[in-house]
């Protein structure tokens, strides 16, 4: 059989809730509260009667605030808001200033509406700056915006963590003022106790912590100007961190796949050159294996080929009918002592096929860097990325040139998509961030995985191709967020020492450090918006 208690909490729990927004229950109730204590203050009744009006107005305006203390008390939460203001309007009737607790709670619901009401008109304005994004990302970050935990950053949880200490010590100093006080100096104890009020009001949380996920919610937003979409906050606010980025060749500077030209050979027709080229790369994972494969539309003689040797940058080594078999780069080659025609300096990625040791002809790949990109490395330097490392899956030689050409810090050639995750979970660093454009079939070891396309799976984010050389700005979004973090936090504490200060002289009363409390709440949810003011770039017109 349930007890009494629970009985009573079952039914307090099926009462209607305000949900912290001016929805028409809430006005109505506070509007009578209102009405409740004006009867107090302007008409003659006898005090029994006063005292029961600013009991009936505090039920009235705060009956929801006393169901959530019954929540915060069953989940042993006992420096949780509600039971902070239970407890400054217990206190209040104790020395008689009812009529002053009564109006606190009445301000305490009226400053959560103003706070909602704010954070709303917020979210809405991260909103209008979707509307004015890339397209094809719009829809993608509303649904990512539109979960109540995509604003939430380490950053939340360490104020977090850090105001709910503060709360506990400042509830401890109103309980030590109010004992010592009236012992150790000429204060009542009644205005000891009222001053400890004020400390305990003070001790709300809300101006502090308001405005932090919303901070997030408008850097995801406004990231989607720059092409970039981040599917939490938390991914954001890491990118301030970053120190080195590993980039991977394959569409970022130059394209995903390479594409198939054609061939050359004079020794061979051309439908027969190409049954040796094709059967040769079938089983290779190479980017330009899979371009030559993708342009076939043949029939495969699978027991003709043996001896399988794929060669990561450089070509593959195959029997094919028995034959030895190898289409390869010059470098490659040139190595084993093979003779190959030279032509002059190729525009193109040339791969030359050799049969029992003899040239029979060359394959042509396209292998043009994106020009666009190209500054990229810079910028993320610029932006306070330290170290950036290319991958790619080209010869040593040519993975060196064009890791001076685009001022990488270090180059890694030969690889594959296997390789590359190797390498990643070898860094065992919490400050890495990889850029790709293929897609993974897990996260990597980096801290974020950023990918260049407009889907992806496992990314972390997902940067627009077309916008790419955007990307380093959301860096500095990243820095901005935090420094508009750390303004509002700031400045709650200031008020918050204000206060303290004024209510341990006796300048201040309870409701007044209450309605500054929220007032400065509004405040810091406002700043928020100004991490979209003074663009950090003259971004495009959509």
């Amino acid at each position: 059989m349930d007890s009494p208690f629970s009985q009573i909490n079952s039914y307090m729990q099926k009462l209607p809730r305000s949900s912290g927004k001016a929805d028409g229950l809430l006005i109505g109730r506070l509007v009578v509260a209102a009405l409740l204590l004006a009867a107090v203050q302007f008409m003659d009744l006898l005090p029994g009667l006063k005292i029961v009006l600013m009991l009936l107005s505090v039920l009235v305006a705060g009956y929801d605030v006393l169901l959530d203390l019954v929540d915060a008390v069953l989940n042993h939460d006992f420096f949780s808001a509600p039971a902070v203001m239970v407890l400054i309007i217990v206190l209040s009737f104790l020395i008689s200033t009812g009529l002053e607790g009564a109006v606190c709670m009445i301000l305490y619901q009226l400053g959560l509406v103003l706070v909602n009401f704010t954070l709303e008109k917020t979210r809405r304005s991260a909103l209008e700056l979707l509307s004015r994004s890339d397209p094809d990302l719009r829809d993608r970050a509303s649904l990512v915006i539109e979960d109540e935990q995509a604003g939430e950053t380490e950053l939340q949880k360490e104020i977090a963590a850090a105001a709910s200490k503060v709360l506990k010590c400042l509830v401890l100093l109103a309980v030590a003022f109010a004992i010592i006080m009236p012992l150790a100096t000429s204060l009542t104890v009644r205005e000891s106790l009222r001053r400890a009020m004020i400390i305990l009001a003070i001790s709300l949380p809300v101006s502090v912590l308001a405005s932090l996920p919303m901070a997030g919610i408008v850097g995801i937003s406004f990231a989607t100007r720059f092409g970039v979409l981040f599917n939490h906050a938390r991914v954001l606010e890491k990118l301030r961190q970053i120190k080195t980025a590993v980039i991977d060749k394959n569409g970022i500077f130059a394209e995903s796949q390479p594409e198939f030209l054609g061939v050359k050979t004079s020794i061979l027709d051309s439908e027969t050159f190409m049954e040796f080229v094709s059967h040769a790369v079938y089983y290779s994972d190479q980017a330009f294996a899979k371009a030559i494969l993708a342009a076939q539309d043949r029939e495969y003689r699978l027991d003709l080929i043996s001896d399988f040797k794929d060669i990561p940058g450089s070509g593959v080594d195959v029997k094919i009918g028995g034959a030895d078999v190898t289409l390869a780069k010059r470098e490659l080659l040139t190595e084993r002592g093979e003779a190959v025609p030279y032509e002059g300096k190729e525009d193109n990625s040339v791969y030359y096929l050799m049969v029992a040791g003899k040239y029979i002809g060359k394959v042509l790949m396209s292998d043009h860097l994106n020009q666009k990109n190209t500054k990229l490395i810079p910028d993320l330097k610029k932006a306070g990325v330290e170290h950036c490392i290319l991958l790619t899956e080209d010869s040593k030689e040519e993975s060196e040139q064009l890791g001076m050409s685009l001022n990488a810090d270090e180059v890694y050639s030969e690889f594959t998509d296997e390789t590359k995750l190797q390498y990643l979970e070898s860094l065992e660093r919490q400050d890495t961030m990889y850029l790709y454009a293929n897609s993974l079939q897990a996260h990597s070891n980096a801290a974020v995985d950023i990918r260049v396309n407009k889907k992806g799976k496992y990314a972390d984010a997902l940067v627009n191709p077309a916008k790419l050389e955007l990307f380093p700005e959301t860096i500095r979004l990243s820095q901005r967020v935090q420094e508009i973090c750390a303004e509002n936090v700031f400045f709650a504490f200031i008020v918050k020492a204000i206060l303290l200060f004024l209510a341990l002289t006796g300048n201040c009363t309870v409701w007044f450090a209450i309605f500054l409390d929220f007032a400065a709440a509004v405040a810091t949810v406002l700043n928020t918006i100004r991490v979209t003011k003074d663009p950090l770039i003259e971004l495009p017109k959509i």
